[in-house]
């Protein structure tokens, strides 16, 4: 009996180890993550941008090309986010370094940034 626990031990080990280092060794697995799967789909499905969140782009010296790569550094604040609200959910994503927010709202068909503030800076766009 001892003798097939440790044969039952040796080959997990073995088999551990194949898995480890072919299948998960230098992957990320962060998209399983629920604020990672939000931001994909918003880059994924390229949002539309409000007329409000243009004129705010500019206000704040952002560039509208590279959104992608804004929303790649920001969390999901769920708090503050509505993501049971029909027919679009509207969720808020934050910098907390730089303090920007960013409201989109996630539709059936259309992604569209709303607004983009950065806390102690006004924008006259309405």
């Amino acid at each position: 009996m001892a003798k097939r626990v440790f044969y039952y031990i040796i080959g997990f080990t073995i088999g551990a180890i194949f898995i480890y280092f072919l299948l998960m060794r230098g992957r990320s697995f962060d998209f399983w993550m629920p604020g990672e799967r939000v931001k994909t789909e918003i880059i994924e499905r390229k949002p539309v941008i409000s007329e409000k969140a243009i004129c705010q782009l500019a206000c704040l010296n952002l560039n509208k090309d590279s959104i992608a790569s804004i929303i790649k550094k920001t969390e999901v604040n769920f708090d503050k986010s509505r993501v049971r609200e029909k027919p679009c959910k509207y969720y808020l994503l934050e910098i907390s370094e730089d303090k920007i927010q960013m409201d989109f709202s996630l539709c059936d068909t259309v992604v569209v940034l709303n607004a983009v503030r950065r806390a102690g800076q006004e924008c006259g766009c309405n």
